[in-house]
This record gives C-alpha cells, structure tokens and sequence, in this order.
C-alpha cells in the first residue's frame, strides 16, 4: 500500500514503512511499499513519538555512536574539492510531487567525516564542501526523515518516481531543475559513499535522508534512503 502523492505522510505512517522491499542494491524508485503495520505496530509507533529520545540523524547515527567512531569512516564524504565552482549557493529545494519547498541549511562534517544533518526538522542542508547544484559533479542534499515529536522535510522522500523534478534554487536566482532516475535503501555501516559523493561527468544530485528500520535500542534508523537525479534537459 502506498500513501498519495498529493501531500506529506503522516509521521506514524512513515514509521510502519517496510523498508525491505528496496533493499536492493539499485532498486528504482518507486517500487511498491508493503508491510503496513496492525494497530498493535500503530500502538508502537505512536508511543516512539509521544517519548522522549535523541533526534535521529540523518545518516541514522546518535552522537554516542559518532563519538565511538561507528561510522568507521564509510559513510565520509569525498575530501576532494570541485575543480570549478559556481559562486553561487543553493538555498531551497523544491519537489512538487511530495510537496517539499523548503530553505537549505550549509552543511559540514563533524571531527570523524561524518556528515551533519540540519539543525531544523523542516529544513533541508547542502553539503558545502561537494559541488553546488548545476555545477559538474554530485551534488549532496540531505534532510529529516522524521523527529520524535512529528514528519520532517524529507518523510515522503520514497513516493518519488522517476521522472519527477527536483528545483534547486540559488542565491543568484537561477533555479536548476533535475530528473529523478533511480534510488537505493542502504545500510548505514555499507554506504556507498563514491557512488554519492564521487566524481561524475555531468551536472547529478543526491537526497539522502533515513529509512526504516528503526532500532528501538539505540534510538537510530539502520538504513538510508539515496534518490538519484540528473541534470534536466
């Protein structure tokens, strides 16, 4: 079952999602989404957000485990800076089909590599150090799946189809318009970083934010959802 398009999902829902039918490396996105919970899976997801708890980050890691090095240095971003760069910052990111306009924060890596996820649940963030959005290479864009308290930019980021446009506007008014083509759900100790952050021939971009499942011990999603877009021509 999947929800409609036509606007956001609700927390409690985004939190029943099975994530295992994208488990697949290079699944396209948009294939079917099933396992939806019981009422006694609703009882649990609704007491996950009435209590109290870490907000998740978006590469699904607690402080705790980036300070105890967990990411093992898979999920850093590429250090090599774009040879040539727009002067130019992306600052909103628009996505008509799930509804999603929302202002970019500047994003950065903490001491251990690991990227930082915005500071505001609505917000999106750009990862500074890669590529602006139009320029060559892969450019990065990460955001909230959810909090505790309610959805967050990102909660329908898998309702996405190939085809579907992702606006990125900048700070010189130029709006760069991209083409979803594919996404994968990967599991946050395998991060496929060259195939996000790594060098491309072309003008692409990535949205990364969490996928279920939610592990109730540590207060961390296991998995990350990656969308795959180019350059619209």
């Amino acid at each position: 079952m999947t929800a409609s398009r036509g606007s956001p999902r609700r927390r409690i829902v985004a939190a029943l999602i099975t994530a295992a039918v994208l488990a697949d490396v290079g699944v396209a996105v948009g294939a079917a989404v099933s396992g939806m919970g019981g009422s006694g899976a609703d009882d649990a997801a609704a007491a996950r957000l009435s209590a109290p708890g870490p907000r998740p980050s978006v590469l699904g890691l607690t402080a705790g485990e980036v300070a105890r090095g967990a990411a093992g240095g898979l999920q850093d971003p590429q250090t090599a800076p774009p040879a040539v760069r727009s002067s130019a910052v992306p600052t909103r990111v628009i996505i008509p089909a799930i509804s999603v306009d929302a202002p970019l924060e500047i994003l950065a890596r903490d001491a251990k590599g690991v990227l930082q996820p915005p500071t505001e649940w609505a917000d999106a963030g750009w990862y500074a150090k890669g590529p602006v959005p139009g320029d060559t290479g892969a450019a990065v864009i990460a955001g909230h799946l959810d909090t505790t308290k309610r959805a967050a930019v990102f909660v329908s980021l898998r309702q996405l189809r190939p085809g579907d446009r992702i606006d990125v506007r900048l700070s010189d008014h130029r709006t760069v318009h991209f083409t979803v083509t594919s996404a994968r759900v990967v599991k946050k100790a395998l991060f496929p970083t060259s195939d996000v952050y790594g060098a491309t021939p072309d003008p692409e971009l990535r949205l990364i934010t969490c996928s279920e499942p939610f592990d109730e011990v540590h207060g961390v999603y296991a998995d990350n959802l990656v969308v795959f877009a180019s350059l619209a021509h």
